[in-house]
């Protein structure tokens, strides 16, 4: 009920709206917005990666909501590429906040211990049963903008063992030689995602 709950008082334009709540003797139903543009996941395979004016559109968007969510108490604490879904199929950057199954209430000061969240796209403070606080979920923020202009993991593996050993080290991978080149705002071909990403993926800010 908790996740009922939380988005009952939220009302932000990037967060997905709860209508309604139905229940029977065994089941809840929910009368959520409906979003057609499927989920960003989909969208960056189909498109290989952002140009750094729609990253930086998107991520507006997602830090906008994840400020109003956290000035309300409420940590998402699983934000991936899955999680965001987009608003209609004609617009790449108008994303919504969706699925807090695994949302919680936390003072602005408080700090947490339980381990939750995705391999991959969780702070490192969580894997390694540290205290941890809101601000994990702007490091998981840093992971989709890596995402975003690149079209590949910072933690990439070949098992579920191996991105979770990355992830836990925060082992960031800035190699671009396998990648292709990207043009940026200005005209250079320099891969744009080293500085903006690495602000965000930082433990324990």
């Amino acid at each position: 009920m908790n996740e009922i709950n939380m988005m009952r008082i939220i009302d932000h334009p990037n967060v997905i709206k709860l209508y309604e709540v139905f229940e029977t003797d065994n089941h809840i139903n929910l009368v959520l917005e409906l979003l057609r543009g499927g989920e960003l996941f989909d969208k960056v395979v189909d498109k290989g990666f952002y140009t750094e004016k729609d990253a930086a559109g998107l991520m507006k968007k997602l830090l906008g909501a994840l400020d109003y969510m956290h000035t309300k108490g409420i940590m998402h604490r699983d934000l991936k590429p899955e999680n965001l879904i987009l608003a209609n199929t004609e617009d790449d950057v108008e994303v919504k906040i969706a699925d807090f199954g695994l949302a919680t209430y936390v003072d602005i000061d408080e700090q947490l211990f339980r381990r939750c969240g995705t391999p991959g796209y969780v702070a490192p403070e969580i894997l390694a049963d540290q205290p941890y606080d809101h601000k994990v979920d702007i490091f998981s923020a840093g992971v989709i903008l890596y995402i975003l202009l690149s079209g590949a993991s910072p933690f990439y593996g070949d098992s579920y063992n191996e991105i979770l050993l990355k992830n836990k080290k925060c082992e960031v991978s800035y190699d671009f030689e396998d990648c292709e080149q990207k043009p940026t705002t200005v005209g250079t071909t320099t891969p744009p995602v080293t500085l903006p990403s690495s602000l965000f993926l930082t433990p324990n800010p």
